[in-house]
Protein backbone atom coordinates (compact mmCIF):
# COMPACT_ATOMS: atom_id res chain seq x y z
CA UNK A 1 0.00 0.00 0.00
CA UNK A 2 3.09 2.48 0.31
CA UNK A 3 6.63 2.82 -1.44
CA UNK A 4 8.78 0.41 0.43
CA UNK A 5 11.87 1.81 2.22
CA UNK A 6 15.31 0.43 2.01
CA UNK A 7 18.62 0.42 1.39
CA UNK A 8 21.06 -1.32 -1.06
CA UNK A 9 24.67 -0.96 -1.44
CA UNK A 10 27.00 -3.86 -3.63
CA UNK A 11 29.18 -4.55 -0.16
CA UNK A 12 29.64 -8.23 0.93
CA UNK A 13 27.84 -7.99 4.28
CA UNK A 14 24.71 -6.01 5.36
CA UNK A 15 26.87 -5.40 8.66
CA UNK A 16 28.96 -3.23 6.21
CA UNK A 17 25.73 -1.24 5.31
CA UNK A 18 24.50 -1.06 9.09
CA UNK A 19 27.66 0.27 9.62
CA UNK A 20 27.47 3.27 7.71
CA UNK A 21 23.67 3.98 9.42
CA UNK A 22 25.38 4.09 12.43
CA UNK A 23 28.23 6.59 11.32
CA UNK A 24 25.32 8.77 9.03
CA UNK A 25 23.36 8.83 12.73
CA UNK A 26 26.71 9.89 14.92
CA UNK A 27 25.64 6.63 16.94
CA UNK A 28 28.51 5.18 19.02
CA UNK A 29 29.15 1.67 17.90
CA UNK A 30 30.01 -0.27 21.42
CA UNK A 31 32.04 -3.31 21.90
CA UNK A 32 29.86 -6.06 21.37
CA UNK A 33 28.12 -4.78 18.50
CA UNK A 34 31.11 -3.99 17.18
CA UNK A 35 31.69 -7.63 17.73
CA UNK A 36 28.30 -8.89 16.42
CA UNK A 37 29.21 -6.73 12.98
CA UNK A 38 32.86 -8.01 12.57
CA UNK A 39 31.45 -11.53 12.98
CA UNK A 40 28.69 -11.32 10.16
CA UNK A 41 31.52 -9.47 7.66
CA UNK A 42 33.50 -12.60 8.51
CA UNK A 43 31.07 -15.21 7.78
CA UNK A 44 29.47 -13.06 4.64
CA UNK A 45 32.66 -12.74 3.09
CA UNK A 46 34.61 -15.88 4.51
CA UNK A 47 37.51 -13.78 6.11
CA UNK A 48 37.27 -11.08 3.07
CA UNK A 49 38.34 -13.84 0.46
CA UNK A 50 35.27 -14.55 -1.03
CA UNK A 51 34.82 -12.48 -4.43
CA UNK A 52 31.68 -10.72 -2.87
CA UNK A 53 34.37 -8.92 -0.46
CA UNK A 54 34.87 -5.17 -1.43
CA UNK A 55 37.25 -2.91 -0.24
CA UNK A 56 34.74 -1.22 1.57
CA UNK A 57 33.94 -3.98 3.79
CA UNK A 58 38.03 -4.82 4.41
CA UNK A 59 38.04 -1.12 5.96
CA UNK A 60 34.90 -1.57 7.93
CA UNK A 61 35.69 -4.91 9.54
CA UNK A 62 39.14 -2.87 10.05
CA UNK A 63 37.23 -0.44 12.55
CA UNK A 64 34.86 -2.94 13.71
CA UNK A 65 37.76 -5.51 14.91
CA UNK A 66 39.78 -2.08 16.96
CA UNK A 67 36.31 -1.71 17.96
CA UNK A 68 35.87 -4.88 19.62
CA UNK A 69 39.84 -5.39 20.37
CA UNK A 70 39.99 -8.87 18.20
CA UNK A 71 42.61 -10.30 16.06
CA UNK A 72 40.85 -10.44 12.67
CA UNK A 73 42.60 -13.18 11.53
CA UNK A 74 42.56 -14.96 14.69
CA UNK A 75 39.16 -14.82 15.85
CA UNK A 76 37.83 -15.10 12.19
CA UNK A 77 39.25 -18.26 11.74
CA UNK A 78 38.32 -19.82 14.73
CA UNK A 79 34.81 -18.20 14.08
CA UNK A 80 34.56 -20.22 11.00
CA UNK A 81 36.12 -23.32 12.15
CA UNK A 82 33.57 -23.14 15.16
CA UNK A 83 30.62 -22.96 12.20
CA UNK A 84 31.63 -25.84 10.23
CA UNK A 85 30.86 -28.66 12.63
CA UNK A 86 28.22 -30.67 10.71
CA UNK A 87 27.88 -33.85 12.70
CA UNK A 88 24.86 -33.19 14.58
CA UNK A 89 22.66 -32.45 10.93
CA UNK A 90 21.09 -35.31 8.94
CA UNK A 91 21.70 -35.27 4.76
CA UNK A 92 18.38 -33.98 4.58
CA UNK A 93 19.06 -30.69 6.99
CA UNK A 94 22.20 -31.25 5.36
CA UNK A 95 21.37 -30.31 2.26
CA UNK A 96 18.75 -27.31 3.02
CA UNK A 97 20.93 -25.60 5.85
CA UNK A 98 21.60 -22.99 2.60
CA UNK A 99 19.73 -23.31 -0.12
CA UNK A 100 18.72 -21.23 -2.81
CA UNK A 101 15.98 -22.45 -5.68
CA UNK A 102 15.65 -20.52 -9.07
CA UNK A 103 14.11 -21.50 -12.64
CA UNK A 104 15.60 -20.76 -16.14
CA UNK A 105 13.81 -21.11 -19.24
CA UNK A 106 12.16 -23.95 -17.68
CA UNK A 107 14.87 -25.30 -16.08
CA UNK A 108 14.12 -26.11 -12.44
CA UNK A 109 17.16 -25.95 -10.48
CA UNK A 110 18.77 -26.11 -6.85
CA UNK A 111 22.00 -24.86 -5.67
CA UNK A 112 23.22 -25.93 -2.07
CA UNK A 113 25.84 -24.81 -0.38
CA UNK A 114 27.78 -26.06 2.74
CA UNK A 115 31.11 -25.06 4.50
CA UNK A 116 33.82 -27.45 6.06
CA UNK A 117 37.61 -27.15 6.82
CA UNK A 118 37.91 -30.69 5.16
CA UNK A 119 35.56 -31.77 1.95
CA UNK A 120 36.64 -35.45 2.60
CA UNK A 121 34.82 -35.57 5.83
CA UNK A 122 31.75 -34.31 4.14
CA UNK A 123 32.37 -36.67 1.33
CA UNK A 124 32.46 -40.09 3.62
CA UNK A 125 28.29 -39.14 3.64
CA UNK A 126 28.20 -38.70 -0.20
CA UNK A 127 25.60 -41.74 -0.61
CA UNK A 128 23.28 -40.55 1.89
CA UNK A 129 23.48 -37.54 0.54
CA UNK A 130 23.02 -38.47 -2.96
CA UNK A 131 19.89 -40.24 -1.61
CA UNK A 132 18.75 -36.65 0.48
CA UNK A 133 19.47 -35.02 -3.00
CA UNK A 134 17.80 -37.64 -5.01
CA UNK A 135 14.85 -36.97 -2.85
CA UNK A 136 14.74 -32.70 -3.49
CA UNK A 137 14.94 -33.92 -6.83
CA UNK A 138 11.88 -35.85 -6.68
CA UNK A 139 9.80 -34.18 -4.20
CA UNK A 140 10.39 -30.41 -5.80
CA UNK A 141 10.23 -31.84 -9.25
CA UNK A 142 13.82 -30.21 -10.03
CA UNK A 143 15.61 -30.76 -13.31
CA UNK A 144 18.83 -30.47 -10.88
CA UNK A 145 20.15 -30.32 -7.71
CA UNK A 146 24.23 -29.11 -6.91
CA UNK A 147 25.72 -29.76 -3.69
CA UNK A 148 28.55 -27.45 -3.24
CA UNK A 149 31.11 -28.44 -0.67
CA UNK A 150 33.32 -25.36 0.17
CA UNK A 151 36.75 -25.47 1.44
CA UNK A 152 36.31 -22.17 3.87
CA UNK A 153 40.39 -22.28 4.41
CA UNK A 154 41.82 -22.85 0.73
CA UNK A 155 38.64 -21.61 -0.72
CA UNK A 156 37.93 -24.60 -3.23
CA UNK A 157 34.51 -26.52 -3.87
CA UNK A 158 33.65 -29.62 -4.59
CA UNK A 159 30.54 -30.31 -6.30
CA UNK A 160 27.53 -33.14 -6.54
CA UNK A 161 25.74 -32.70 -9.46
CA UNK A 162 22.66 -34.79 -9.82
CA UNK A 163 18.95 -34.80 -11.89
CA UNK A 164 18.05 -34.65 -15.69
CA UNK A 165 19.97 -31.57 -16.26
CA UNK A 166 23.94 -32.30 -15.28
CA UNK A 167 24.52 -30.58 -18.34
CA UNK A 168 24.43 -27.25 -17.00
CA UNK A 169 28.13 -28.25 -15.06
CA UNK A 170 29.34 -30.48 -17.11
CA UNK A 171 28.77 -28.69 -20.32
CA UNK A 172 31.98 -26.33 -18.71
CA UNK A 173 33.59 -28.88 -16.43
CA UNK A 174 33.45 -32.69 -16.73
CA UNK A 175 31.88 -34.80 -13.92
CA UNK A 176 33.16 -38.01 -12.33
CA UNK A 177 31.19 -39.80 -10.40
CA UNK A 178 28.69 -37.31 -10.13
CA UNK A 179 31.09 -34.78 -8.76
CA UNK A 180 33.67 -31.86 -9.74
CA UNK A 181 36.21 -30.01 -8.06
CA UNK A 182 36.36 -26.16 -8.20
CA UNK A 183 39.30 -24.39 -7.51
CA UNK A 184 38.72 -20.72 -6.29
CA UNK A 185 35.32 -21.32 -6.35
CA UNK A 186 33.32 -20.17 -3.01
CA UNK A 187 30.77 -17.80 -3.65
CA UNK A 188 27.45 -18.82 -4.99
CA UNK A 189 26.22 -15.83 -5.71
CA UNK A 190 28.97 -14.57 -8.29
CA UNK A 191 30.77 -18.49 -9.39
CA UNK A 192 28.26 -21.09 -9.14
CA UNK A 193 25.35 -19.48 -10.49
CA UNK A 194 26.47 -17.39 -12.96
CA UNK A 195 28.06 -20.52 -14.27
CA UNK A 196 25.04 -22.69 -14.24
CA UNK A 197 22.96 -20.20 -15.85
CA UNK A 198 25.20 -19.65 -19.28
CA UNK A 199 25.01 -23.66 -19.69
CA UNK A 200 21.27 -23.59 -19.62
Amino acid sequence: MEPLFYTAKPYGCTSTILYGEFKQRGIEIEKKEALLMASAIISDTLLLKSPTTTEYDREVLGVLAQIADIDIDEYGLEMLKAGTDLDDFTEEELINLDAKEFEKDGVRCVIAQVNTVNIDDVLQREEKLKEAMNNEIENKNLDVCILAITDILNSNSELIVLGNRTDVVEKSHHLEDDKVFLEGVVSRKKQLLPLVESNI
